[in-house]
């Protein structure tokens, strides 16, 4: 049976009012055949900034000040991501050119990802789904923040590489055709020493690369040479 027959079945179901069938017909069109899908985790954060407006306060006591009247301005800002970003949301909604986050890898260890004050461990049944409520809140506000040029970087190892390009291709994705995305690539990041991670010794880990709109952006070339990754 496809989606329209269950559409009319719906509609024919008595005891139930038009909005309600309105409702459920709604939701049978929202569910997706292929994605990512996990349980959603609110965070405490989250439910605070549903009452509260963050607001960022200068601590004219950390200033730096130069006497080149030419310097950079640059910023620095303390607190959770959560908030910071949403205020940034305000104030510089489609004017960053990059993003280079480099988020938990979530890979289970005592004390590496904390999720409502509280450190998420290989035991946690809901472990990958409290990461991935954590990252696509944040992911969605960064893609606001970028210029219709920017682009995204982002770090990530093998616990959680393939839901997070699951993800990022779900956000940064382009708009008039939901079946192609803004991905630039994966680039295998070289450790130079490896460690020792399961049945293998691992010297690598991955940056993940969108853009806004790649259409806008031009092609990379790193020319003579190896590209400086402590740029990133």
């Amino acid at each position: 049976m496809n989606k329209n027959e269950l559409a009319n079945k719906i509609r024919g179901i008595d005891g139930l009012t038009n909005d309600e069938k309105s409702a459920l017909i709604e939701l049978l069109r929202k569910q997706k055949k292929y994605g990512l899908v996990w349980e959603d985790k609110p965070e405490n954060v989250e439910e605070r900034l549903r009452e509260e407006l963050p607001v960022l306060i200068e601590d004219t006591s950390k200033a730096i000040i130069s006497e080149d009247a030419d310097a950079p301005n640059h910023i620095l800002i303390e607190g959770d991501n959560l908030e910071a970003l949403t205020a940034l949301a305000y104030t510089h909604e489609g004017k960053i050119d990059v993003i280079y986050i480099d988020p938990p890898y979530n890979t289970g260890k005592k004390d590496e990802f904390k999720y409502n004050d509280k450190y998420v461990d290989a035991q946690d049944d809901y472990r990958h789904s409290k990461w991935l409520s954590f990252m696509s809140k944040r992911l969605r506000l960064a893609q606001k923040l970028l210029k219709k040029t920017g682009i995204i970087f982002i770090s990530i190892d093998d616990n959680e590489v393939a839901q997070l390009k699951c993800i990022c291709d779900e956000i940064f994705n382009t708009f008039t055709d939901k079946t192609r995305t803004n991905c630039l690539g994966v680039l295998v990041w070289d450790l130079g020493t490896g460690t020792q991670a399961g049945h293998f010794t691992r010297a690598h880990e991955y940056v993940l690369v969108y853009a806004l709109n790649k259409d806008n952006v031009s092609n990379f070339s790193g020319g003579e040479g190896e590209i400086d990754h402590s740029a990133l």
